[in-house]
């Protein structure tokens, strides 16, 4: 019975990963028409799709999407009932990925504006004084997004240094600046394959369902693999850096942390809650050594890598960290309730302006981001301190003035490794989060759609703080 059980279930998983792997086919194929396509040129790599409607290649790429949903969600009831081995989550990564890796970018620009930084870079300008428009009309300039083509670079200073070295070696097509482009970001995928399973051992919980989550979502394989967004390598760098520490290597831990803040930013958000704990339970002949190997530790890896790179400090200027926050999209709440503040009050005859509205919005959100971090940071213990992570990242995200699905990831994956894991909510974020953009690039929450979003976000809010039991989920009491 026993072996006639574990051979349905094996063959529940390969029929899943066969659904799944048709399902990232179907998106590569189809992507190539509707996707977030380089610009024509004579190098191009992937072929359009021709001889078919516009209509029916919509429904062909979402029907794909529904397909690897689908075996996702297949794939994560067999998780949760320990079914799920680290073994088969890398044949999963391959079969699904593959086709994702293959095609076209889909559900993202960003990958572009990463060519662009590190061509500037690779002619000896600096990607924060110069936006890639100093590149000249062409193909490369004509694939980027518009909102960003004149926008210096947000990101960390080792970001841009591997995007020069990544263009450098790539030659000048396009398409296989791309294609390297990705293949860099598959190393932050191995890290995570790697340090999440670790982590999740060390805290009691299932290596198999938080690789489900953290690896093997539609929200971590489109934002890692088909977006190729860098994103993959902070996270990598920060879950194995979280797991290190939490194995008593703090300072080790806090390095890998900084390298990825040199990624992007939100990465240090780690080191303080780490230093804040450690500091907390040493003694007071060790708070010395604490302090050497969790504040001064990561500052100079900060330093050393930003003096390196030889771009200079612009990366840590107000300039540069409001660079993300330039474009308001209704998916990003703050935006959305400032909108329907704005709205309400010119029904009632109130003259304000909608931009003064959604500005002070994004800056109570700011602040209430802040307040609770430091409420996170304040309770956070050694038994709760990745999943305090984990919430304040999540909170930095949905809090900020401008919310990408894939800032999302940051926080999915830490909460994977905790009791979080077999949280509903967090499943639907893995799974869904990503589809609020476009095959192309585009935010699909548009027009009139904060009628619906505000009041729902509103009535969140309403229940989060009405019900007190919010606190115990919180601190991993339950789930």
């Amino acid at each position: 019975m026993i072996r006639t059980a574990r051979g349905t279930a094996v063959g529940s998983i390969n029929l899943w990963t066969g659904l799944g792997a048709l399902g990232s086919a179907g998106i590569a194929v189809f992507g190539t028409s509707i996707g977030a396509v380089p610009r024509p040129g004579p190098d191009r790599y992937w072929v359009h799709l021709t001889g078919v409607g516009n209509t029916l290649v919509h429904l062909g790429f979402y029907a794909a999407v529904l397909m690897l949903l689908g075996a996702w969600v297949a794939v994560g009831l067999e998780a949760r009932r320990g079914r799920l081995t680290i073994a088969r989550c890398w044949v999963l990564l391959g079969c699904w990925g593959l086709p994702l890796f293959l095609g076209p970018p889909v559900f993202s620009r960003d990958i572009y504006s990463y060519v662009a930084q590190g061509l500037l870079a690779h002619h000896g300008l600096n990607p924060y004084h110069v936006a890639p428009s100093a590149l000249g009309n062409g193909r490369q300039l004509a694939s980027i997004a518009h909102v960003w083509r004149n926008t210096a670079s947000p990101y960390g200073p080792l970001f841009v240094a591997v995007s020069r070295g990544t263009v450098t070696v790539a030659g000048s097509s396009l398409d296989t600046q791309v294609v390297a482009f990705r293949a860099v970001e598959l190393m932050g995928v191995a890290s995570i394959m790697v340090f999440v399973p670790r982590l999740a051992r060390r805290l009691g919980t299932d290596p198999g369902i938080a690789l489900w989550l953290a690896a093997l979502s539609p929200l971590a394989l489109f934002s890692y693999i088909a977006s190729g967004h860098n994103d993959a390598l902070m996270v990598g760098l920060l879950v194995a850096g979280v797991a290190l520490a939490m194995e008593d290597r703090l300072a080790l831990g806090v390095a890998l942390c900084a390298l990825g803040a040199l990624i992007k930013l939100p990465a240090a958000l780690a080191i303080v809650f780490l230093a804040v704990v450690a500091f907390r339970r040493a003694s007071a002949d060790d708070r010395w050594r604490v302090f050497v190997k969790a504040v001064v530790v990561p500052c100079v890896v900060l330093i050393v890598g930003t003096v390196l790179a030889g771009y200079g400090w612009t990366w840590l200027s107000l300039a540069a960290l409001r660079v993300p926050a330039e474009l308001r999209i209704l998916a990003t709440p703050s935006v959305s309730l400032g909108v329907f503040f704005s709205a309400i009050a010119h029904l009632i005859g109130i003259p304000v302006s909608t931009g003064a509205v959604v500005s002070a919005t994004q800056v109570i959100c700011g602040l209430l981001v802040v307040a609770g971090t430091l409420w996170l940071l304040w309770h956070a213990q050694r038994s709760n301190v990745v999943r305090a992570i984990g919430l304040a990242l999540l909170l930095f995200a949905v809090g900020s003035p401008t919310l990408w699905p894939w800032y999302l990831v940051w926080g999915v994956t830490m909460l994977a490794v905790t009791n979080a894991q077999r949280s509903k909510i967090l499943a639907a974020v893995a799974g869904l989060a990503m589809l609020v953009v476009g095959a192309g690039g585009s935010p699909m929450l548009n027009g009139l759609a904060y009628v619906v979003t505000a009041p729902l976000l509103l009535a969140g809010c309403v229940y989060f703080f009405w019900d007190r039991h919010w606190q115990t989920v919180v601190m991993g009491h339950v789930d």
